[in-house]
């Protein structure tokens, strides 16, 4: 048997949202759980008013509000706010707090930028391109202009998000401007292979032409294209396609109709989580 876990306060009616990673907790205990989950993406931010006022007014806890209040005044570290709410609701052993204490005292070294990085790393890898994208912009403004490589990086995960969103002409323009600030093969790669996606075949066989120096990257950039299209081929999603596809030309309308709309819905749902701010 796991071993049980006491429940501290009550149950929030009115959730607190945490629009960073779009969810809605409802009790302390899952706000602790999201404190150690997501340790590496705290920062200043979570050290606010409105989180005291719901731990106190939506799960009850007065006296632990009162004590993150003053800590709110005083502007303490992100560090003892968190591990005071760990430690006075006791989900966690003291091994667990100690380590998110330390995890966190170690981000607090970290600049403003390099946080950043951290966060639309995150959004990225999690798929919310959209919101990894407007950081990324953002991040632009910010960056020396003699950081080289970290403009370089900004410019080729924008071009990635583009391209994963089948921009391809816009991916192709950032990743020239990533290779022009910092050329390596790999960059060289997708800018060809954005170009061959974003141009007809008469433009790129022009533009393959205008770089004969590149021979062999348009070469892999080929091969790479034949595999996708194996691999498009053989994929589940191909075979939805397909069998849509039979529905729609056979007598059965409502198989058709009703297999349309599970498709809609769930790319519905997966751009509201791309876009959703």
């Amino acid at each position: 048997m796991n071993n049980v876990c006491l429940c501290v306060g009550k149950y929030a009616q009115k959730p607190y949202y945490v629009k960073f990673l779009d969810i809605s907790l409802y009790s302390i205990e899952e706000l602790c759980y999201y404190f150690l989950e997501r340790v590496h993406l705290l920062d200043d931010s979570v050290v606010s008013a409105e989180l005291v006022t719901w731990i106190r007014n939506e799960c009850g806890l007065g006296t632990l509000a009162d004590e993150l209040d003053v800590f709110v005044r005083k502007h303490v570290s992100v560090s003892a706010f968190v591990t005071t709410i760990l430690e006075r609701t006791g989900m966690y052993d003291s091994g667990t707090v100690k380590r998110v204490e330390r995890i966190l005292k170690d981000q607090s070294s970290l600049t403003t930028i390099q946080r950043y990085k951290k966060r639309a790393e995150y959004l990225y890898q999690q798929g919310r391109f959209r919101q990894a994208l407007a950081i990324y912009s953002e991040l632009l403004d910010h960056l020396e202009a003699t950081d080289e490589t970290g403009r370089a990086l900004m410019y080729y995960n924008m071009a990635s998000i583009y391209a994963m969103d089948f921009a391809y002409e816009e991916a192709a323009g950032l990743y020239y401007r990533s290779y022009t600030i910092k050329p390596d093969a790999q960059t060289r790669l997708a800018y060809i292979l954005a170009k061959k996606m974003s141009l007809s075949d008469y433009a790129f066989g022009s533009f393959q032409r205008e770089n004969p120096e590149w021979e062999q990257d348009f070469l892999r950039a080929q091969e790479l294209v034949l595999a996708t299209q194996d691999k498009w081929e053989g994929s589940r999603e191909r075979q939805l396609v397909a069998e849509i596809g039979q529905l729609r030309d056979s007598v059965d309308r409502e198989g058709y109709h009703k297999r349309m709309g599970e498709l809609i819905k769930q790319l519905k749902k997966d751009y509201r989580r791309q876009t959703k701010e």
